[in-house]
Order: C-alpha cells, then sequence, then structure tokens
C-alpha cells in the first residue's frame, strides 16, 4: 500500500480486531461509553487531577492533569539525532499498544478508527448530576470547579504517512462522518451527565462541550507523529465558546457571518462553494488560515450535509498540504494546530495555525506583533495551490 509513492507502516486489521470494543459509535449508549473509560486497563494511572480553574482576567479555563507531562514522544528530532535508533523504533500505534476501539470505517485504503485517548485531560466521573449554566459567575471563585468528561483520538489511517492532504477525498469525507458522528453521540446522549448548553442560541438542546483539535509536531503540543485527531468532551465550557456567545449578542450575528461580510475579498484562497478558505485580515502569525462554512446557520459538524463535508474535506487538504510546503520555504521544523469551532454562536469554522512565529512577551499582553501581511501571505498561498 502506499500513498503519493511512499511505502508505509500500519497497524493491521487483525490487530486491531483484538482492540475493538465497537464497530460503531452510534451502537453505543453514553453510559456504555463512559464505562468503556472507566474500565480501561492504563488510563487509570494516567487520569487528571478532576478540577479546573478559570483566569479570572480573561475567562480561560484552566483543567489540571500531572500524569500527562509522561505522554511518550516520537517526534523530538534532536533526540534522534543523538541516537539514530530512536528512529528505527515501531510507532506505538502501528503496533498496536493503544486502547479499546469503539468506532471504526473502512477507507479505499485501510480504515479510520477511534479510541480512547491513555494521557487523558478529562476522565468520566460515573455519576449523574445536574449541572448549573456556565454563565461566567465561577470567575472570582478560587475553590475551582468540578472538571470531568471524556477525551478520543480519531485516527485518520492506519497507515502512518496517510494524513488529509495526501489521502483520496472520498476517504477524507468518511473520516469527517465518523468524527461528526461521535460529535452527535456525545452532545444528544449526554443529557444528566453534562451542562445543557446556552439555550436560546442553539434550537436544538445540546449537553456538555465537544472541542476538536488537531496537534501536529512537538513545538505545538503533538506526541505522536501518526495522523490523528482529539475530541475532548467536557462539562467545562472553553473560553471560546463564551468569546462566540458573547458576539453574537452584542453583535446580533454569529462570528463568521460578519466574517465572511467583512474579510477583504483579496484574502481569499480558495471558494469551494459551500465553504471558503481565506486570510483573516486579523492575522496573528504568517500564514494562519481560517475555513467558514457559509450556512452560518450551522454549528456543529454533524449538521453539515454532503456537499459541506466534501467541501471541509477539501479545505481541510489544502490547508494542511499548504503548512506543509510552508514550513519547509521558510525552514522552520513542521508543526501546527487545527482547530474545529463549533457550538453556539461560532456559525461553523475551522482554524489552520502554522507554528511560523514563537510567541513572545508582548503577545502575553495580548499585544501581537505579527512577522507577515495578510495580503502578501494570500498572494503566497494562493501561488502554492496553483
Amino acid at each position: 500500500m502506499s500513498h503519493s509513492g511512499i511505502m508505509e507502516n500500519h497497524i493491521s486489521r487483525k490487530t486491531l480486531d483484538t482492540l475493538i470494543q465497537a464497530t460503531n459509535i452510534d451502537s453505543l449508549a453514553f453510559e456504555e461509553i463512559e464505562r468503556t473509560f472507566l474500565e480501561e486497563k492504563g488510563i487509570d494511572k494516567f487520569k487528571p487531577d478532576g478540577r479546573s480553574q478559570v483566569d479570572p482576567r480573561t475567562g480561560d479555563r484552566i483543567i489540571f492533569n500531572s500524569a500527562r507531562a509522561s505522554r511518550p514522544h516520537d517526534n523530538r528530532p534532536g533526540e534522534i539525532e543523538e541516537n539514530p535508533a530512536l528512529a528505527e523504533q515501531e510507532c506505538v500505534i502501528c503496533a498496536g499498544k493503544t486502547t479499546g476501539i469503539l468506532d471504526i470505517a473502512d477507507l479505499s485504503e485501510g480504515f479510520t478508527f477511534i479510541n480512547k485517548n491513555l494521557f487523558p485531560i478529562l476522565y468520566p466521573s460515573g455519576e449523574s448530576k445536574e449541572y448549573p449554566a456556565d454563565n461566567g459567575n465561577q470567575l472570582l471563585d478560587p475553590s475551582g470547579l468540578e472538571a470531568n468528561g471524556l477525551h478520543f483520538l480519531q485516527w485518520t489511517s492506519n497507515y502512518h504517512n496517510a494524513d488529509w492532504h495526501n489521502m483520496a477525498r472520498a476517504d477524507r469525507v468518511i473520516v469527517l462522518q465518523r468524527l461528526a458522528a461521535l460529535e452527535e453521540k456525545l452532545l444528544s446522549s449526554s443529557a444528566g451527565k453534562m451542562p445543557a448548553v446556552s439555550e436560546g442560541i442553539n434550537q436544538n438542546m445540546k449537553h456538555g462541550y465537544v472541542s476538536i483539535i488537531k496537534n501536529y509536531g512537538r513545538l505545538v503540543g503533538g506526541s505522536l507523529a501518526h495522523s490523528h485527531q482529539q475530541i475532548a468532551f467536557s462539562n467545562t465550557m472553553p473560553r471560546r465558546v463564551g468569546d462566540h456567545v458573547r458576539f453574537v449578542q452584542r453583535y446580533s450575528e454569529t462570528f463568521t457571518a460578519y466574517l465572511l461580510r467583512v474579510n477583504p475579498a483579496g484574502l481569499l484562497i480558495r471558494d469551494y462553494g459551500p465553504a471558503v478558505l481565506l486570510v483573516p485580515y486579523f492575522m496573528r502569525r504568517p500564514y494562519d488560515m481560517i475555513l467558514v462554512l457559509k450556512d452560518t446557520s450551522k454549528s456543529y459538524v454533524h449538521e453539515l450535509d454532503e456537499a459541506e463535508l466534501g467541501a471541509v474535506a477539501e479545505g481541510w487538504h489544502d490547508g494542511i498540504l499548504i503548512i506543509n510546503q510552508v514550513m519547509v520555504q521558510v525552514d522552520r521544523e513542521l508543526a501546527y494546530n487545527v482547530i474545529t469551532n463549533n457550538g453556539p454562536g461560532a456559525g461553523l469554522y475551522f482554524e489552520f495555525l502554522p507554528y511560523t512565529q514563537e510567541t513572545g512577551g508582548m503577545e502575553h499582553l495580548g499585544l501581537y506583533s505579527c512577522q507577515g501581511n495578510p495580503s502578501l501571505m494570500a498572494e503566497r498561498i494562493r501561488s502554492i495551490l496553483k
């Protein structure tokens, strides 16, 4: 099997079969999903502290997990240069040294699957309880808050070098469909386990907060090179969700509606029909990009139709392809984050954030010095896609 002509290591279906606890997340009740986490051998040693705090200046949420510092890494170039034997070590995922699988789907070559994060930032409480609405009243409470939930990993492919920029379009759509299925299951089946999401903004009742990210590279929080997405389901509202809600309350439109209306036409990278990839006029770092859904009434991945999923699959392909090429051009180690902005007030959009510039002291004060110009960045990015 090969992608882009490169023979790859992979985890075999035979090995994965020994890890499968469910083949489709839709078939599981929320309580069953929780139970698989509580019964997973190994996770208990690395579970988080179960408490969170709020920075009263910004509303940033902080979840504490001392054990997560012991995560294994296979992507530290300096260590590999000092000890070349490390480069020959097999990927732990390809070797099948991972947790039980809750969802698996065939691709044209191989398969994509979802399992539990062995080093979670969130862990289930195992109890049913009523949660008060997260309305900011806890900002000045130094006693902290209970933090619980579930932390999943979605492996884009069982093949080690397969990723969004070199996989077939149909396969990328399948990966998104399975991600959407997990998102919907968590939000729609956790009443009594998670707080109700802000009423009056999203008319369809949801419970809890689903955060979807992709970290690639040691410099931005990635620990394993094998392509994956992280999905955190939490009773703790990420600050960005509150930002989006306040945006709607202040300006009477979602952030995506505003961005589509005001972002200069010259910063458009590519139009996919239902979505557009653009450089935001407020770019904080060179080559930052945002993929925006044009239907600003939709707030979650699972609400997208077939055409919209296809547009997102194309946007992820292009965004990550651009980053892979840009980082070579600027002579920097490959490292980036992809952030899914979902939930009330957001519309739905994805941020592609290559690590092209370090964070300095001014940035910690909220004053960003960007070593690039949005118009020039958009022009260079478009030249890559020609």
